[in-house]
């Protein structure tokens, strides 16, 4: 892959298919991370770890199946694979760094269900990408789960919602204001160069 297609990946993955305000991948993330823009914070780059790491090995699997003719069971090999990735970091942090693990545990283990993580894999399979762009894809649109979080997170902080009229406090204005953000990204859809 040349350049211009590596940037067009990274790009596209972090505007024009963010994965919580476009693709509604991401969502499934605890709720505390769209109310408090620290919390936001430590979901999103647990998230991006888990996408980077879940992509890669996704990628390896997916060669080992096309290998094999074993395509078929591309789904289940990536269901299996998030998990397994988050239950080996998991490990990994507690027995080698456990202070940055107590800090991460409660985030990995709300990312282990997180559906951006297998979209990912699935969407890196799909388009055929190599291990270089399936890491910027995923690092790209951790990134950008992590702005969409942290944002919406603000927002919410910042702007007295109570302030609405009565029919729209809680979720409506909540969900009124997650789709103005995904149509502020809408002018970048169509951005993919590769």
């Amino acid at each position: 892959m040349t350049a211009v297609q590596l940037a067009g990946i990274a790009l596209a993955a972090l505007l024009s298919e963010n994965f919580i305000l476009v693709s509604c991948l991401g969502i499934g993330s605890r709720t505390q991370a769209f109310r408090d823009p620290l919390d936001a914070w430590r979901t999103g780059y647990s998230l991006t770890s888990v996408m980077v790491i879940t992509a890669l090995a996704a990628w390896v699997v997916n060669q080992l199946l096309r290998h094999f003719a074993l395509s078929y069971f591309q789904t289940l090999a990536f269901a299996l694979t998030g998990p397994l990735v988050v239950a080996g970091l998991r490990y990994f942090l507690r027995t080698c760094i456990p202070e940055l693990s107590r800090r991460m545990d409660e985030n990995l283990s709300s990312v282990t269900s997180n559906c951006a993580a297998m979209g990912t894999a699935l969407l890196i399979a799909q388009r055929g990408y190599g291990p270089g762009g399936a890491f910027l894809y995923a690092l790209f649109g951790g990134a950008g789960a992590t702005v969409a979080m942290m944002c919406f997170a603000g927002l919410r902080r910042e702007v007295s919602l109570t302030s609405c009229p009565r029919c729209f406090q809680g979720l409506p204005i909540n969900l009124i204001t997650a789709g103005l953000m995904a149509l502020s990204l809408v002018g970048f859809y169509g951005l993919h160069l590769s």
